[in-house]
């Protein structure tokens, strides 16, 4: 019996302006958009995160074959611009697509994972990272290590889903300081991942993520912290709002969980978030 082939494949959107409509920008024209999205104090937030969380926990992934793609305005202003490909430039698994904007969110989205499936694939493991997530260093291995118990429901039902649904919540407040929660949540975007066929003509984005339940069979696996959610001022998904349960946890153990699980240096990351908010005077 042959070996199955899976292709585990992300998407990061950042700051990429969609439509007028989408999201929290009703009535607002693309240029005002634009000029929202790529202020200097908000630019500032979204490469602090970047750079100290999100790309952390890819370098330290021990399987290294995935792709994340990272979906980028093709009007993003240096030196944005050539921040994010610095940042990046280590991290062959992260490929930057600069697209016009003003599109269909939904629609883009679902035609750029498709544009980067593998079609020689058996299965495809779909996730996504907003621009302040992260994922421990072991989640493309544990995606692609689960598709053997899977496998009889994914033949069963063509797509399935996987919800690790325990990780941390870490609150970056304006005046400097960072505050962490540990959480259960379940069907959060960071850790949740679809199984899809290759020639699906859906993306994991067309599937609502608190309703994936109701479009395929989902494991919800929560003995591990697996995701890490950035929270602060400028979250559109209002982190701290949504119902979440807490689990027990001796926080001075964060620092080396942090570390030797997502890549995270705390002691850095608080300190360079403090930087950040006193040169952008949200304190």
């Amino acid at each position: 019996m042959s070996k199955t082939k899976l292709q585990v494949l992300g998407l990061c959107r950042w700051s990429y302006p969609s439509q007028t409509g989408a999201f929290k920008n009703k009535g607002q024209s693309l240029e005002a958009l634009r000029a929202e999205l790529y202020t200097e104090a908000r630019m500032a937030v979204r490469l602090f995160f970047l750079e100290h969380l999100v790309l952390p926990s890819l370098r330290a992934q021990t399987d290294e074959a995935f792709t994340l793609v990272l979906m980028l305005g093709d009007s993003l202003p240096e030196p944005w611009r050539g921040r994010v490909l610095e940042l990046i430039k280590d991290v062959g698994q992260v490929k930057p697509v600069f697209l016009p904007e003003g599109q269909n969110h939904m629609e883009t989205c679902r035609a750029l994972m498709m544009e980067h499936r593998d079609q020689s694939a058996d299965v495809v493991v779909e996730f996504r990272l907003d621009d302040d997530d992260a994922v421990a260093s072991d989640f493309v291995a544990r995606l692609r290590s689960l598709y053997a118990t899977l496998a009889p429901i994914y033949e069963e039902s063509g797509r399935v889903a996987v919800d690790f649904c325990r990780g941390f919540v870490i609150r970056c407040e304006p005046r400097g300081t960072v505050d962490y929660l540990p959480v259960e949540a379940r069907l959060w975007t960071p850790a949740l991942a679809l199984y899809l066929p290759p020639d699906h003509h859906r993306s994991l984005l067309n599937y609502p993520h608190m309703r994936t339940w109701r479009n395929m069979p989902v494991l919800s696996l929560n003995k591990r912290p697996m995701f890490v959610r950035g929270a602060h001022e400028g979250n559109d998904s209002e982190v701290l709002e949504r119902k979440v349960q807490s689990f027990r946890y001796k926080l001075e153990n964060l620092p080396e969980l942090m570390r030797c699980e997502f890549g995270v240096d705390l002691e850095r990351f608080e300190a360079e978030w403090a930087k950040v908010t006193a040169q952008i005077g949200t304190g």
